[in-house]
């Protein structure tokens, strides 16, 4: 059984690190291009893929068509992403990025990258090597739990 104590610590270490990574998101989010949650993970998942359907989106991010369409009409609009009709099958539209898009993408690329070396010059190659371990077994204990 764990000691109250050290419970304590690691909710309230946990708590710190939830509320750091979500300022930092959102932070980025506004650098990027003043985009919400939902519109930022749409930019970064095209931007990491190439001429994406409407449907690897919506599987990837777990977000109904629905949604993910009006998400990409604001987008769209905002000139951060564009349609593309494809050329196999005319009724195929895909969505990529603009240049303003890529250039969003490039930031948060940077950003992502400036993060990880921060936090990860703190430990030497074997802490860095436990350290994305231990996150990677929290992120699973915790998903199991829904």
């Amino acid at each position: 059984m764990l000691k109250e104590e050290i419970k304590e610590r690691f909710v309230t270490s946990m708590l710190r690190f939830v509320n750091a990574v979500k300022g930092e998101s959102e932070a980025c989010s506004e650098i990027c291009g003043g985009f919400n949650e939902k519109e930022m993970q749409v930019v970064v998942f095209v931007g990491q893929h190439t001429n994406v359907k409407m449907t690897e989106i919506s599987e990837n991010l777990n977000s109904p068509l629905s949604t993910l369409t009006s998400v990409v009409d604001k987008l769209v609009e905002k000139k951060f992403l564009t349609r593309v009709h494809s050329d196999e099958d005319r009724r195929v539209v895909n969505v990529a990025l603009t240049a303003k898009g890529k250039n969003s993408f490039k930031i948060f690329l940077h950003r992502k990258d400036e993060m990880a070396d921060k936090i990860l010059s703190q430990y030497n190659a074997a802490e860095q090597a436990n350290f994305i371990e231990y996150l990677g077994k929290m992120s699973s204990t915790i998903e199991s739990m829904r």
